[in-house]
């Protein structure tokens, strides 16, 4: 059932409800005003009910002559026998009260509604003043009264249907204008179906919950859109990434494959098939990684981590190229540093950048792998003595697939993920990392991690 249908039925039932507690009570209290009138009515009649007593009413025998009373009154004196000694026309012979009312009346003055002759008729009783024991009866009959509380009552209910009526046209009117700007909206975003077109709604100018909506729906979509954009650029440069060992590990096979190769040159190529396919491992588990970082997924396991033990680790992984460059590598970190990390993931991420400060440090320079406690942070710092960050390139350094433009070649750089992956770990962590150039020349990038 559409929203506007369900709040007009809602809003129809509260005011049927409402409408019916307004009328219960006004009907309540318009009945009480009548009785109260009736009563006073009665009393007065009460107040001269001693003309009605009979002659010789000292004997108890007499009794008065039947006097009509103005209205449309009855009138009964009852003696303390309980028998009516004196009357008006139309009052019948028998009591209008029974004798449990009477005896009520006889100590104080009562009001009922008893039937008399199958119509309802309200009473009210009292003792005779001057004759103890005796009881003044005054009637009147209630077809006045159940007449007006009838007609009330129709009133009410065809007052009653139309007022819920109306009002549950009016609540669908309002519902339906008020949630207008809303199907406007979606038709909008219905219409949103090309990958390249702009998705933008239209903000009303009305400056409400819609126009708020529709701001925040923009800003969902915006970052949709950047979130689409990147992954058609990641899809894009992995792809393109991909394809390079792909393409050579398929050559070196197809040319191991052709008659005539000798034993030495099966070798090469096979060596050669190895390494493309190291470097092709290598760029698959990157790539998974920052999938499983654009998803949140990249899960940690912290433990408390001695810095310099894991530092000095990827010194020494580093080792062979360092010596084949004629690189050093020196560790700075004071004993006994510990934090608590995925020592895995900070480990690649400290890999990484050691791998990036080897590919353009130069012969006889030193790199040097720095970590202090910095407050309740901890700081990591790998510095090398190259040409250090071009200038353009600083603020995409931690992009996907960004390179210098000196390090483009598969011989000189990789695949631009590096500082990416140390970005995403950092993050991961709940820290940040920064790179920047030294100001007596090379590269600087700092890690720090909470």
């Amino acid at each position: 059932m559409p929203i506007r249908l369900r709040l007009a039925a809602a809003f129809a039932v509260i005011a049927a409800a409402a409408f019916a507690l307004g009328s219960w009570a006004f009907a309540s209290g318009l009945s009480s005003a009548q009785l109260r009138l009736i009563d006073s009515q009665l009393t007065v009649q009460l107040t001269q009910a001693a003309r009605y007593l009979p002659s010789g009413s000292a004997t108890g025998r007499a009794t008065a002559p039947y006097l009509s009373p103005s209205g449309d009154y009855v009138i009964q004196l009852v003696d303390p026998g309980g028998h009516i000694r004196g009357r008006s026309q139309d009052a019948g012979a028998a009591p209008l009260i029974t004798a449990g009312q009477l005896a009520q009346a006889r100590h104080g003055r009562i009001s009922v509604t008893n039937t008399a002759d199958e119509e309802g008729t309200r009473i009210a009783a009292a003792p005779l003043d001057g004759h103890p024991g005796w009881v003044a009866v005054a009637g009147e009959s209630l077809e006045t009264y159940d007449s007006t509380q009838s007609q009330v009552t129709r009133e009410l209910a065809v007052g009653g249907a139309a007022f819920v009526a109306v009002a549950g046209l009016g609540a669908y009117g309002l519902a339906r204008a008020a949630l207008s700007p809303v199907e406007r909206l979606r038709r909008q975003v219905a219409a949103i179906s090309g990958p390249g077109q702009t998705a933008s709604l239209e903000v009303p100018s009305t400056r409400d919950e819609i126009a708020a909506l529709a701001g925040t729906m923009n800003d969902l979509l915006s970052r949709l859109q950047q979130a689409l954009a990147r992954q058609r650029t990641f899809t894009a440069d992995a792809s393109h990434e991909l394809r390079t060992p792909l393409a050579v590990l398929r050559g070196e096979l197809e040319l191991a494959t052709r008659p005539g190769r000798t034993r030495e040159d099966l070798a090469v190529a096979v060596r050669h098939a190895a390494a493309e396919a190291e470097r092709l491992t290598r760029l698959t588990d990157d790539l998974l990684l920052l999938a499983r970082d654009d998803e949140d997924r990249l899960g940690l396991r912290r433990t408390p981590t001695d810095i310099g033990a894991l530092l000095a680790a990827s010194a020494q992984l580093a080792a062979s190229r360092l010596a084949e460059a004629g690189v050093t590598c020196r560790v700075d970190a004071q004993p006994g540093t510990c934090a608590s990390i995925d020592a895995d993931r900070i480990r690649r991420a400290v890999d990484n950048l050691v791998d990036n400060a080897l590919r353009f440090a130069p012969g006889g320079s030193v790199i040097v792998l720095a970590a202090r406690a910095d407050g309740g942070d901890l700081g990591i710092e790998v510095r090398d003595s190259g040409p250090g960050f071009p200038a353009g390139f600083l603020p995409h350094a931690f992009e996907r697939f960004r390179r210098p433009d000196s390090g483009r070649s598969r011989d000189d750089g990789g695949a631009g993920l590096g500082l990416a992956i140390v970005r995403a770990i950092v993050a991961a962590h709940g820290g940040s990392v920064t790179a920047g150039n030294r100001p007596g020349g090379g590269a600087v990038v700092r890690l720090r991690l909470p």
